[in-house]
């Protein structure tokens, strides 16, 4: 027999997202019911079921999120950096033909 108050838990939504995958029922105290109803929105838009929301959308805002908060690199990595670079640049400069390493005005009035 259906049930007649299905809760978002228990709709044919969830059910048919998490069969085949690795995933497992998850409940989380203290979050507003308008937060809910805004997730739930998103994810109708989206085309999405809730899960599929968390799992995609909400998952990449967390990681933009911790990849902002990562400290800036330390200076010995940028100068590793900036001497790659820089022996890359010369290499390049290293097969360039002899006119291309004139400079722009030297190429222009010779």
């Amino acid at each position: 027999m259906e049930d007649p108050n299905p809760t978002p838990d228990s709709t044919n939504k969830r059910s048919a997202s998490t069969k085949g995958s690795n995933a497992v029922t998850w409940s989380i105290r203290g979050v507003e019911r308008d937060t809910r109803l805004v997730i739930e929105k998103a994810a109708e838009r989206t085309g999405k079921t809730i899960g599929q929301y968390i799992n995609e959308d909400v998952r990449s805002f967390a990681q933009g999120q911790l990849t902002q908060a990562q400290l800036p690199a330390a200076p010995i990595d940028i100068q590793n950096q900036i001497d790659h670079l820089t022996t890359i640049i010369e290499g390049i400069a290293k097969r360039m033909p002899e006119q291309s390493k004139k400079s722009f005005w030297k190429r222009l009035f010779d």
